[in-house]
């Protein structure tokens, strides 16, 4: 009776283990963060600008309970809010630029998405959106993302008019897989 068991549960176990090579390990987990990042924006000309600032993922509870175990990250959506526009025109202020991504200790973007003629005074105050130029960007800055768990986001560009103000919130949802063991 023993033999008789024996083997279909061995052919069992030896199918469950050839599937488990297809679906990664099996201890790895994926949970979904959103990462927050906020750059102050001054532009007393038209002149260009460059702003930036670190989005530390660390700072989020999940992610430091896994740091030293993240395997990857992959950024399933990227988007932008500008908050507290201030002008002294009542004209339609457009941006022209890039917005950039580097690795922390960088001082300069190692990828860019082109951005033109954005309405900024329009999209002032609406909440979030996307700009679908950065899409294409999410595998490159998710690979940026796990060198140091943190990736620095500039904003470099000009406006078509000039003095303005705003808050630029931005907001990176990511999916992250670790492995506790």
């Amino acid at each position: 009776m023993k033999n008789t068991l024996f083997f279909p549960m061995l052919a069992a176990f030896l199918l469950f283990m050839s599937n488990c090579d297809n679906a990664g390990n099996p201890a790895d987990v994926t949970f979904e963060v959103t990462l927050p990042a906020t750059l102050q924006i001054a532009a007393p000309t038209t002149a260009e600008i460059t702003e930036s600032v670190v989005l530390d993922a660390t700072a989020d509870p999940e992610i430091q309970k896994y740091l030293d175990k993240i395997k990857g990250y992959e950024i399933t959506q990227m988007q932008f809010s500008i908050e507290d526009y201030d002008s002294s025109t009542g004209d339609e202020i457009y941006f022209s630029g890039n917005i950039g991504f580097s690795r922390i200790i960088d001082v300069k973007p190692f990828k860019t998405c082109l951005i033109q003629n954005m309405p900024v005074t329009h999209w002032a105050g609406t909440g979030y959106f996307d700009i679908d130029t950065c899409n294409d960007l999410f595998n490159e800055v998710s690979d940026l993302l796990l060198s140091d768990n943190g990736i620095k986001i500039y904003l470099t560009g000009t406006f078509s008019n000039a003095p303005l103000s705003f808050t630029l919130r931005v907001r990176i949802k990511v999916k992250v897989t670790a492995n506790p063991l």
